[in-house]
């Protein structure tokens, strides 16, 4: 009774842990799905060199009016800057069309054409580029705040909750093996039927000599009657055994499935697992960091008395220097700890103030 009680508790505590794993990745999915922002990042940006250099070009192209349009590019625009210069030029660039003669200054009006039709194209898809990334960085901030929500509901985990999962995992690799096991050993060999097939051959020959022989009256009967029971026996062997061997086919077929599944449970146990695991020993090796790292600090009492004997035996004996109590510690590598990036580099030094970073 104890024994079914334990095994419903490490089922469900993998249940709980399954749960929110399969939620976990479809989240994570989701996210994935959204398409890249680099793409669009590009576009907006090609968009934008595309209006910088109308401007540039405006700005110093003869077929301009002298001092129609002016404009110094600083270099920190923003995408809207830009649309609302490139904007500002075009209107300019319209009124100089409606008040030159393109007969008399063909140039000015091919450029002012060409410029105002290239501006209209770089506004347009700079428009549509601002607007996809707007999208998709809104969507994709909405589901990395979900997934982050997802993450932060993770179930209790304990090093009992992975004892529990562990034999999960040994129960899925056991049934897995076990199916794998019954394929590896099924019969598979076509030989027998070979033989039956071979040996029914033979008996329908038989009987078909017979059968003539007995036609040209070179047989009797007992010979025809002997040769059509051999072939009924050999037929009927026939069929059982093809009978076994569809039976076989079907078995295997179905044990392949079996262990397809059986393959693709242990996999999703394992994750489910191995996520726990990762969970559970990172929290771990958090907490041990933090506590060495106060183990450590905690000396500090211990250098503030060699501080205060140091100092009374200077006094005593003036031409002695004893310096100041000082612990370097060389640290394993930190993960976790805030202070993790200087203690990696460095590693721990501890005065009587404490740690020094």
């Amino acid at each position: 009774m104890a024994t079914a009680t334990k095994s419903k508790i490490t089922t469900r505590t993998f249940a709980s842990w399954g749960d929110w794993f399969e939620t976990l990745k479809a989240k994570q999915a989701e996210l994935a799905e959204v398409p890249g922002i680099g793409k669009v990042q590009d576009e907006v940006k090609r968009a934008r060199n595309g209006l910088e250099h109308a401007i540039r070009s405006a700005n110093g192209s003869g077929a301009m009016p002298l001092r129609a349009y002016h404009y110094t590019i600083q270099g920190d625009e923003t995408s809207e800057d830009m649309a609302a210069e490139a904007k500002r030029l075009a209107d300019i660039l319209s009124q100089i069309l409606r008040a030159n003669n393109r007969h008399a200054n063909p140039e000015r009006d091919q450029f002012a054409r060409a410029t105002l039709s290239a501006i209209s194209v770089h506004l347009e898809a700079l428009n549509e580029a601002t607007t996809e990334l707007e999208r998709l960085t809104t969507r994709r901030e909405a589901l990395a705040a979900e997934l982050e929500a997802i993450e932060g509901k993770a179930p209790k985990a304990s090093a009992s909750t992975l004892g529990d999962m562990r034999k999960e995992v040994e129960n899925a690799e056991g049934e897995r093996d076990r199916i794998e096991t019954t394929l590896r050993n099924m019969d598979s060999d076509e030989g027998p039927l070979q033989l039956s097939q071979d040996a029914e051959r033979a008996a329908m020959e038989r009987l078909e000599e017979a059968e003539a022989l007995a036609a040209m009256g070179e047989a009797g009967s007992d010979e025809v009657k002997d040769a059509k029971e051999a072939a009924a026996k050999a037929a009927d062997a026939l069929a059982k055994e093809q009978k076994q061997y569809r039976d076989m086919v079907a078995a295997r077929r179905g044990l392949e499935r079996k262990l397809e599944g059986a393959d693709q449970t242990l996999a999703t146990v394992r994750s489910v697992y191995h996520t726990a695991l990762d969970r559970v020993r990172q929290a771990d090796l958090a907490a041990r960091e933090s506590a060495l790292v106060e183990k450590i600090e905690a000396m500090r009492d211990d250098l503030a008395d060699l501080d205060r004997i140091y100092a009374d035996l200077e006094e005593a004996n003036p031409e002695a220097s004893y310096g100041r109590a000082r612990l370097t510690a060389t640290m394993p590598y930190l993960h976790h700890h805030p202070s993790r990036d200087l203690f990696n580099s460095n590693g721990l030094e501890v005065t009587a103030a404490g740690i020094e970073e």
